[in-house]
């Protein structure tokens, strides 16, 4: 998208004029969106007003925990305004890409994601920007990390954030809403001839539909955001990565989340046993299909990943049920204070390392040990352990 000259960002000293909402949507040939106010205004201008302050400098885009189509599409987005800047972007991830519907989206969008290696020197960036997650450390350690150019997301602001843009906003469905936003009033947005921008468009339209459930549980900008965007996205590469079949060993720990469920009045919980690495996003598939059981409002599935940590994921409908602090207060943190879970409103999961014990030979007395204390943790929040300490039958 071409923005006129009359309307286009300037910067005059420390000002940077943006040109009003409601023009930029008049731009597209649209009503004046709802959510067109001073805040959101004021969000798009210090966004592009940290890039400008760093414009040719190096920026490490940081995706946290497995890469997931909302955090895959908002890195490509920040990628794509630093480009208008003259910043050099890397896009760094740490965890494998395992869901075959993600792997599926790198793949198609030829989306350039490089996986963290031991010996990879973080020195030599000037910034880091996270788009996606909570909060700011990386998950590895670096002496002396870059300062931090943008942190954008949509989850449950746990503060502390030290950052030349700060957008965090928990009424919002996917981070890719709040990067459609900035393309949608800025001149940096989508040409309706590239193919790249094509994919972009269709990268953040994928973000939005994953993280809303298909927008069933979307919000006014999620709306808007995926109007703004159909105009732009590639319908065959939208059908090629949504749908994807789901994979014999997702099934086999579907089926052991059915047969090992536990039902509490309308609260599920399931153990799958040892899952791989590569087939770990079969454990949140399965809290997906569970929650779907009659009566069940909340579902809990977890197993040992790797032999190294326990995983689980929560789903929930449940309007008493916050994940990010239900998932915070049951599993507690580390002693550098990071929480092994946290969430947002329908859906969080956890992590947590074995330590020592991952050393052990004994499968079946690890699985029983991990087994045991995820089920007094949960069934000791829920308040349905029995005063003996046992958990009452299914």
């Amino acid at each position: 998208m071409t923005t006129p000259s009359n309307k286009k960002l300037t910067t005059s000293g420390e000002h940077l004029a943006v040109p009003p909402m409601e023009l930029a949507a008049l731009d597209h040939g649209e009503a004046t969106p709802p959510f067109a106010s001073p805040p959101q205004r004021d969000r798009v201008e210090s966004y592009i007003s940290a890039l400008e302050g760093a414009r040719g400098s190096k920026q490490l885009i940081v995706i946290k925990g497995h890469p997931d189509p909302d955090s895959i599409a908002s890195s490509i987005a920040q990628r794509h305004f630093g480009a208008a800047f003259d910043i050099d972007s890397t896009i760094l991830f740490f965890d494998q890409v395992s869901h075959p519907e993600n792997r599926a989206l790198v793949k198609s969008l030829d989306a350039d994601l490089i996986q963290y290696r031991d010996d990879m020197d973080l020195s030599g960036f000037d910034f880091m920007s996270f788009v996606d997650t909570q909060s700011s450390h990386l998950p590895v350690p670096v002496e002396n990390p870059p300062p931090i150019l943008t942190f954008v997301d949509h989850h449950k602001s746990i503060g502390g954030i030290d950052a030349k843009h700060v957008d965090i906003r928990e009424n919002v469905g996917a981070t890719s809403s709040i990067y459609a936003e900035y393309l949608a009033h800025t001149q940096y947005g989508l040409d309706p001839n590239s193919r790249e921008d094509a994919r972009l468009a269709t990268a953040l339209m994928h973000g939005i539909r994953t993280d809303t459930d298909n927008l069933l549980i979307g919000r006014q900008l999620d709306f808007w955001a995926s109007a703004f965007l159909s105009r732009f996205i590639d319908d065959d590469l939208l059908r090629t990565i949504s749908h994807q079949s789901v994979t014999a060993r997702t099934m086999e720990i579907i089926q052991q989340g059915l047969n090992n469920k536990q039902i509490r009045g309308t609260f599920l919980l399931a153990g799958v046993g040892f899952v791989r690495e590569e087939d770990r996003d079969g454990i949140a598939q399965t809290s997906d299909f569970l929650l779907r059981h009659e009566g069940i409002e909340t579902a809990l599935v977890y197993g040992i990943v790797n032999g190294a940590v326990v995983d689980g994921s929560l789903r929930t409908t449940s309007a008493t049920i916050d994940p990010d602090e239900w998932l915070k207060s049951v599993f507690g943190a580390d002693s550098a204070g990071r929480h092994y879970g946290g969430g947002r409103r329908n859906k969080g999961g956890f992590r947590i390392p074995l330590g020592l014990f991952a050393r052990c030979s004994d499968r079946d007395a690890l699985w029983n040990i991990g087994k045991k204390t995820i089920e007094d943790l949960v069934l000791e929040k829920i308040g349905l352990k029995t005063s003996g300490g046992e958990s009452s039958s299914s």
